[in-house]
C-alpha cells in the first residue's frame, strides 16, 4: 500500500465512526468484467440506473462514508491482482495464507474429478501440461511464421484441443483441431474451415462438450455482437447477434460456456455497469441474440443495506447447466447496523432463479492487504462443486483447485501478458 492510500485510510476510519448506520444510501461499486488478471476494472456508471447521484442525495453526516466508499474502489482497483510478477507454485506447497489447504493436487487427479493434462498459451506457443505437478508433455508451434497462438479452448474428456491462432500480420484469426493421445501427447494440427476476418473481434471461443462444434463470439462493426455455431466442418452456420451490449473482451475464451447436453450455450452480456449472464437456446436457427436468449442472472453495482455486491469475472454455466459461477475479487456483504464484511470467492448462482446457491472458497479478506482475492476461473466440474481458479495472496499469484474452502496449489506458472491462459 502507497503512502497517499495509507493517509486516505487513516482519514476516512475517523470520519465513518461519525456516520450513523441507518443514515446509509444505497452503496455502488463498479461492477468490474476482467478477462484475467492484466484487465482493468472499469467505474464508468451504467446508463439505466436509477439511482441518483451521490452528491445530490448525502447528508453532510453521510458524506464521509462516500469518502469511504471511493477509498474501498480505490484499494480494490489498485490491487497487486491487476500487475506484478508471476511465478508458479509446488503442488506440494501448503495453501497460501489465510486459505484452508486441501488434498493433493495428484488426489484430484486420480480420482478423476479434475482433468490429467492442459494446454497453457506460452509466449506464442501453446503446451501441454500434467495437472498434477506441471510438468512439460509437448509444444504446439504456430503453423506459420510469425504466428501466434491467441486463445485456446477443450471438450469435457480433455483430448481435443482448439486453438486460435493469430497471422503475422495480427489481423485475422484462423482455427485449428488437435487431440492428445493417452500420455498427452499432442497429434497434427487440422486446420477448421472458419476465420475471424480483419475488421471483427473475437471476444468468445468455446469448444462443444463432445469435441464436435465450435461457438465464437465476435465484436463487429456497429457495436454488433454476435454468436455463430457451427460443427468444426463447417457445413452449416448458425449465427445470432444485436446491439445494445458487449459479450467479451478480445480473446477471451470463458464468455462462452456450454452445458453438458449442447443445448444451450451461456454468454456474458454487459450493458454499461451491469452484468449478466443469458442462455442461448440452441435449438433455434438464429436470429435475433437476445430474443432466442433468457437472463438467467443479472449482478447489479448497487445494493442497499443488508444485501451483498460481486464484482465479478466471467460467468459460466456448470456443464449439468444447474448453477452459474464466477470469480468474485470482492465480495462485500451490507449487515444491518453492523460494518461492512470483505469476502473473496467463487459466488455460484442458481440457472433456474439467478438465486445465490454457494460461494466456493468464502474466504475473509484481510482488511490491510486485501488479500486473499480470486482473480479467475479456469474451470469447473459438472456441478461446480470442484473448481479450478485463480487467487492473489501473500504477493504472488497461485493456480489450484477450489472444493469447499479448501485451496490446492498446482505447479501452474501464470503468465499475465499472454492473451489467454489456456484451457482444461
Amino acid at each position: 500500500m502507497n503512502v497517499i492510500e495509507e493517509r486516505i485510510r487513516a482519514a476516512t476510519r475517523a470520519a465513518a465512526d461519525t456516520v450513523a448506520p441507518d443514515s446509509v444510501p444505497p452503496l455502488e461499486l463498479p461492477a468490474p468484467r476482467p478477462r484475467h488478471l492484466g484487465r482493468w476494472l472499469r467505474a464508468a456508471r451504467s446508463p439505466g440506473a436509477t439511482w441518483t447521484p451521490w452528491a445530490a442525495r448525502l447528508t453532510p453526516w453521510a458524506a464521509a462514508l462516500a469518502v469511504l466508499a471511493i477509498v474501498i474502489v480505490m484499494v480494490s482497483v489498485s490491487h497487486p491482482a491487476r500487475y506484478g510478477t508471476s511465478s508458479g507454485s509446488s503442488a506440494s506447497v501448503a495453501a497460501p495464507p489465510g486459505v484452508p489447504a486441501g488434498p493433493p493436487a495428484s488426489s484430484y487427479v486420480t480420482s478423476g474429478q479434475v482433468p490429467r493434462y492442459y494446454v497453457q498459451i506460452s509466449s506464442s506457443s501453446a503446451v501441454v501440461h500434467r495437472t498434477a505437478d506441471g510438468g512439460t508433455v509437448g509444444t504446439i508451434a504456430p503453423s506459420r511464421p510469425g504466428g501466434a497462438v491467441v486463445a485456446v479452448t477443450a471438450d469435457r474428456d480433455d483430448r481435443s484441443f482448439v486453438l486460435g491462432e493469430q497471422d503475422a500480420d495480427r489481423k485475422t484469426v484462423a482455427f485449428y483441431q488437435f487431440r492428445l493421445n493417452s500420455s498427452g501427447q499432442p497429434g497434427p494440427l487440422t486446420r477448421l474451415p472458419m476465420t475471424v476476418e480483419a475488421g471483427a473481434t473475437m471476444t468468445g471461443l468455446a469448444l462443444s462438450p463432445d469435441g464436435t462444434k465450435l461457438a465464437t463470439a465476435l465484436a463487429t462493426k456497429g457495436g454488433v455482437q454476435k454468436v455463430i455455431v457451427c460443427p468444426v466442418n463447417c457445413t452449416s452456420i448458425r449465427t445470432w447477434s444485436d446491439t445494445g451490449g458487449t459479450i467479451g473482451a478480445a480473446f477471451d475464451t470463458r464468455s462462452l460456456s456450454w452445458t453438458s447436453n449442447q443445448r444451450t450455450l451461456a454468454f456474458n452480456w454487459s450493458v454499461g455497469q451491469q452484468q449478466s449472464v443469458r442462455l442461448l437456446n440452441l435449438d433455434s436457427s438464429g436470429g435475433s441474440l437476445l430474443a432466442a436468449s433468457r437472463t438467467a442472472v443479472t449482478l447489479g453495482n448497487t445494493a442497499n443495506m443488508g444485501q451483498s455486491l460481486y464484482q465479478c469475472g466471467n460467468l459460466i454455466i456448470t456443464p449439468d447447466g444447474s448453477a452459474i459461477v464466477c470469480p468474485s475479487g470482492t465480495i462485500t456483504i451490507l449487515p444491518k447496523g453492523k460494518d461492512i464484511i470483505y469476502r473473496s470467492g467463487f459466488p455460484e448462482f442458481s440457472a433456474a432463479t439467478g438465486r445465490l446457491v454457494r460461494i466456493a472458497g468464502n474466504w475473509p479478506v484481510d482488511r490491510k492487504q486485501f488479500e486473499p482475492s480470486v482473480s479467475d476461473l479456469l474451470w469447473s466440474d459438472a456441478a461446480g462443486r470442484v473448481l479450478i481458479g485463480v487467487i492473489h495472496s501473500a504477493g504472488r499469484y497461485w493456480v489450484g483447485v477450489v472444493s469447499g474452502n479448501a485451496f490446492t496449489p498446482l505447479n501452474v506458472r501464470w503468465d499475465p501478458a499472454a492473451p489467454d491462459f489456456g484451457a482444461w
